[in-house]
């Protein structure tokens, strides 16, 4: 399981209409995809169809186990970790517990998640919040989306200043590239500002952009993907492509974890994940002690969850 986490330092950039998008088309194509949900608002359900409910919560802040607060997606193969404005009382309690720490990803979802997932997609906040630092702490590719606005440029800057820091602090992650959201081909503005974003950051690689488009204000109203809405759109195409292009990546390279995972080796396993941590962190721990109750789930169906 590779996870990806979409995130900028700036709101309104199409964020989780990324977030949700990519998780879906990932899961059109077969792959077991969670998405997670790191918003209070809850976004990420409501354009599912569904209501926020606490997953993130449960599953932080009450130690509930991972499979007992995944919720189905109404989508074969996409399962989702819910938000509400509870996910904001899970930092308190894991700060007030000492339990907050940049592994917390990699610990969370321990042992399902590695075993019974191909992907996991995180739409981060755009405030730098423990609970995100840590989804970036644990993330293997980074979308950074910027909305094609004057006011999006300054914080993809320091989007790709925590990117760097995070990975000299011993993380590997790999940068898809900054996706460029919005994009109006008859404005004037559109045009400068997608010049700007690939003179100012083009050695990070700029995606290409997601036009601006009405159906994308429909989708959420309807609890729709644009695969589903608006199927034959360009829309659609745009993160079908996106998607090929997180495959084409994460089928270039295999994280230790997987390497374990292949080979078999359950203790390696363990051994990885504990070094991971060690380095990212400074301390042991042993993920292992956290969660083991495996989830059963066979690898060529739709995921199951809990009841809602």
């Amino acid at each position: 399981m590779k996870i990806i986490v979409v995130t900028n330092q700036k709101g309104g950039v199409g964020r989780t209409t990324t977030a949700v998008n990519l998780a879906h088309g990932l899961a059109l194509r077969s792959r077991r995809v969670l998405l997670i949900d790191l918003d209070p608002r809850g976004h990420c359900a409501l354009a599912l169809g569904s209501e926020p409910q606490p997953g993130v919560y449960r599953l932080l802040g009450a130690n509930q186990p991972l499979r007992d607060v995944l919720r189905p997606s109404g989508r074969p193969y996409l399962v989702l970790l819910p938000s509400d404005k509870r996910t904001r009382t899970a930092q308190i309690v894991l700060l007030s517990e000492g339990r907050l720490s940049r592994g917390l990803w990699l610990n969370a979802l321990w042992p399902l998640a590695w075993r019974d997932l191909d992907y996991c997609v995180i739409d981060a906040t755009h405030v730098l919040s423990a609970l995100q630092e840590a989804a970036l702490y644990a993330a293997d590719v980074l979308i950074i989306p910027a909305s094609c606005d004057y006011l999006s440029i300054e914080p993809v800057g320091e989007m790709l200043d925590i990117f760097q820091t995070i990975n000299s602090e011993g993380s590997t992650c790999q940068l898809l590239g900054i996706l460029p959201t919005f994009y109006d081909d008859q404005t004037r503005e559109s045009k400068m500002i997608l010049a700007q974003l690939s003179a100012d950051f083009g050695e990070y690689g700029i995606l290409p952009p997601i036009h601006r488009a009405t159906v994308f204000r429909e989708c959420p109203a309807r609890g729709k993907t644009i695969f589903e809405y608006a199927p034959e759109s360009r829309a659609a195409r745009e993160y079908a492509d996106l998607a090929t292009r997180v495959e084409d990546l994460c089928s270039k390279f295999e994280t230790n974890r997987e390497k374990a995972m292949r080979l078999g080796s359950a203790a390696s396993h363990r051994k990885d994940i504990t070094d991971r941590l060690r380095r990212i962190t400074g301390t042991l721990a042993d993920p292992s002690a956290q969660r083991t109750a495996p989830l059963g789930l066979p690898t060529t169906t739709p995921l199951r969850t809990g009841d809602k």
